[in-house]
């Protein structure tokens, strides 16, 4: 065997290698769901991530405006709490939730040094028992977060209690996280809890998607 073929299965090798290790990763993450671990959390912020992922671009899908109440589920370091507080102004509040609390730590940290600390609020807690009113909420925003909750389906219906009739959910998911959910299977998913689509963008590797909270709960309609 020449140097050449010798460097070619070497290369193949590792390339195997990598693949099953990603393959493995991903199978346990969507058979036990978790936070990114903290100690990964400066990842978030790689000039390669935010080649596809800059915030201000993902966050204009989503429709948020000034005086808006916004939560920001899954807020990890911060890397989109502060553009969300930016859009919604003065008037307006961003709730950044995680479950982490040395995340959260960052992502305070982060917002104060931008300059937005008044208009944003911190909760440490999970997704299935928000510190907010009922049909409070204008837009809640899940970036990479879904696919790493266990009960996906439970935080869904917490977050179709807090937003407003009439209020968006936004979701969006990137391959290159190991709790990567598919498009088809969370559109499933969100209309089981209740909400309506209302529309689609970006491509497998980077998908947003928007569903809206009926004015009127299907449910009373059904019983009615």
């Amino acid at each position: 065997m020449g140097v050449l073929d010798l460097l070619t299965n070497l290369a193949s090798l590792g390339v195997g290698v990598a693949a099953g290790s990603q393959a493995a990763v991903r199978a346990a993450q969507h058979r036990r769901p978790r936070p990114m671990p903290r100690q990964m959390a400066k990842l978030l912020d790689h000039p390669l991530r935010m080649r596809y992922r800059n915030p201000g671009a993902t966050l204009g899908l989503f429709g948020l405006g000034a005086g808006m109440q916004v939560v920001d589920l899954g807020c990890g370091s911060g890397t989109f709490t502060v553009e969300m507080a930016r859009m919604v102004g003065a008037q307006g509040m961003v709730h950044a939730v995680d479950l982490q609390q040395p995340v959260l730590e960052m992502a305070q940290a982060r917002v104060v040094d931008a300059g937005f600390g008044a208009q944003v609020r911190f909760h440490n807690v999970g997704a299935y028992q928000l510190p907010l009113d009922d049909d409070s909420i204008d837009v809640a925003v899940l970036i990479a977060t879904l696919g790493e909750i266990p009960d996906k389906l439970l935080a869904l219906l917490e977050l179709r209690r807090v937003l407003k009739p009439g209020g968006r959910l936004a979701i969006s998911e990137e391959l290159p996280d190991p709790g990567y959910l598919p498009a088809g299977l969370a559109r499933a998913l969100i209309i089981e809890a209740g909400f309506a689509f209302g529309g689609h963008s970006g491509s497998p590797f980077c998908y947003s998607m928007i569903f809206s909270k009926p004015h009127v709960d299907s449910s009373l309609i059904e019983r009615v």
